[in-house]
């Protein structure tokens, strides 16, 4: 081989060596980009996820104030009740429960002014009985209502009496004893009406007392906070624990009558169903307070 064709051969190896070269480079950079726009591409469309799902709570939280600011409280707490399915903030559980009692309690309020329009003096004050306190507004005027009603009361009674209706009168009077004790002109006049002595007239209102129904919501809230972090037991003979606070959820296992639970946390439901968080699930109260066997 002469200088000259040894020459070319070599310039001709160096050309193709630097061709393979930057043409591997050039692949490289080629997929080092696609991989980079794959990546960029996947940040924005989990940032606009991300982002509708936050425009979308958001959303959520003005229509529910909304219809707390026109005291449409029923649609209000199922908006609460689908923002915690979508998030699990406990807080809109709270939120929840509220509209619950608020609802619960609009109901009382107009209820029991159409019994006071009818004459049914005691029942309006059960039902103004019922307004709990963290309600301030409401429960001011409850109290102002019942106040109002006793001279009512005590005046329909004396009618009774006047008339020679003194059982309806005794009957009037030991209602109404249960829900306000400490009427003495109430209690005076069923005494003398009745011809039962002070220890009897206490015991009839004692009585009374106890008989008389809460709040069913107030109630069944109560009953959460207390049961929350605790230990129960299943009284029913079987239960399920399902994947969410609702009878629709799937139930992902079974326990039976005995076998002990720790509450971690609780959601009512409703006035009857209360849901306690324990581990694996969520277990309706009805199955663990005797009320399923």
């Amino acid at each position: 081989m002469n200088w000259r064709n040894y020459t070319l051969s070599r310039e001709k190896f160096t050309n193709d060596f630097n061709y393979d070269t930057n043409e591997g480079l050039d692949k490289k950079k080629k997929l080092i980009f696609i991989v980079g726009g794959l990546v960029i591409l996947a940040l924005i469309v989990i940032g606009g996820i991300f982002a509708k799902g936050k425009m979308e709570i958001s959303s959520l939280n003005k229509k529910a104030e909304n219809f707390v600011e026109i005291k449409d409280y029923e649609e209000a707490a199922k908006i609460y009740s689908d923002l915690y399915t979508k998030t699990g903030d406990v807080e809109y559980k709270s939120k929840k429960n509220q509209m619950d009692i608020m609802a619960e309690t609009k109901t009382n309020m107009d209820e029991a002014k159409n019994l006071e329009q009818q004459g049914e003096y005691v029942k309006a004050i059960a039902l103004y009985k019922q307004i709990p306190a963290e309600d301030k507004d409401n429960y001011k005027k409850a109290s102002d209502r019942i106040n109002s009603l006793k001279s009512d009361v005590v005046k329909k009674a004396s009618a009774f009496i006047d008339s020679g209706n003194t059982a309806s009168a005794s009957s009037l009077l030991s209602e109404y004893l249960g829900l306000v004790p400490d009427d003495k002109s109430a209690s005076d006049l069923y005494k003398k009406v009745s011809g039962k002595t002070d220890a009897e007239v206490k015991q009839v209102i004692t009585r009374e007392v106890t008989s008389q129904p809460s709040s069913n919501l107030s109630a069944a809230n109560a009953t959460a906070n207390s049961i929350r972090n605790s230990y129960q037991y299943v009284t029913a003979g079987e239960a399920n624990v399902r994947s969410g606070p609702s009878k629709s959820s799937s139930s992902v296992r079974v326990l039976y009558k005995g076998e002990e639970v720790y509450v971690y946390d609780t959601y009512v439901e409703s006035a009857s169903r209360i849901w306690c968080k324990i581990d694996g699930g969520w277990i309706s109260y009805n199955t663990l307070n005797g009320n399923f066997r």
